[in-house]
């Protein structure tokens, strides 16, 4: 049992980490796609920005030629998030962002609404596979909850505040003020989002931009104040998931042997 246990954690870092390269690798290819467009040439790339920019451009041209005949539009079908994009030929799109278009008026294309149903079947198979699996702010979060751990061991007394379940509430606010202020104020309460924004702007123009600074607060708020509770309690999506997921016929529960003593861990 344990050893299955480390496996299915080793699986879900993967994943996590899977994401997090996605995300990374969208923002610095836009670069690459510019190039190709602009100069098609290695050598040129080199001449202008240096031979940095050459090798990764050489690099990443070879990769894609090994992967199809046409790199170029595969490299544009790898542009966006993993909730916003097209993965072997599957599209996915965030429901959030569909309701944030229905908020406004707007009736969303079929396909746009045929690939929200994606991952709201994944969620009615799978409960909050999502939050677990492949959230790139649930990684963050977690490697935050260790620093925590390890400010604690040194002695440190850090606040451990309960936060009331507003994650649906916080979703329709948002939902509500992105029919004037546009789809980007889903960013102020979408931790992925932030998270996604921030490092997309981060690899292609090399500043922090106010999705990561927006993130960063999030995680403050989670490290030294009410661990944990952002995914709990406040996100939107980990909300409607958990609504979703109460009809996943996969789901864990509790059996509590005869030998089991009054102690709570294996609940927390």
């Amino acid at each position: 049992m344990k050893a299955r246990l480390r496996l299915w954690g080793v699986v879900r870092r993967i994943c996590q980490l899977s994401v997090v390269s996605f995300i990374a690798y969208a923002g610095i290819s836009l670069h690459w796609r510019n190039f190709k467009v602009a100069h098609n040439q290695a050598r040129l790339v080199g001449l202008m920005k240096g031979p940095g920019w050459e090798k990764a451009y050489a690099l990443n041209e070879r990769l894609l030629e090994a992967l199809s005949d046409d790199p170029l539009t595969l490299s544009d079908s790898l542009l966006g998030m993993p909730w916003a994009t097209t993965l072997l030929g599957l599209p996915l799109a965030d429901p959030m962002a569909v309701a944030g278009l229905l908020f406004q008026g707007q009736l969303p294309p079929a396909a746009m609404l045929l690939a929200a149903l994606v991952p709201i079947g994944i969620a009615l198979f799978a409960g909050r596979l999502f939050c677990s699996f492949l959230c790139p702010a649930r990684l963050a979060f977690e490697a935050g909850n260790a620093v925590r751990s390890g400010l604690q061991r040194l002695g440190l007394d850090l606040a451990a505040l309960t936060i009331p379940r507003i994650g649906l509430w916080v979703g329709l606010g948002l939902l509500g003020a992105s029919t004037f202020a546009g789809m980007g104020v889903l960013t102020l309460g979408l931790p992925y989002w932030s998270l996604g924004a921030g490092v997309a702007t981060l690899t292609m123009t090399g500043s922090v931009g106010v999705a990561l600074w927006l993130f960063g607060a999030m995680l403050a708020v989670d490290l030294l104040i009410a661990p944990g509770q952002i995914c709990r309690s406040v996100c939107p999506t980990g909300a409607w998931l958990e609504q979703v997921g109460r009809l996943a016929p996969l789901r864990l529960e509790k059996v509590v042997p005869t030998a089991c003593g009054p102690c709570d861990i294996c609940q927390r």
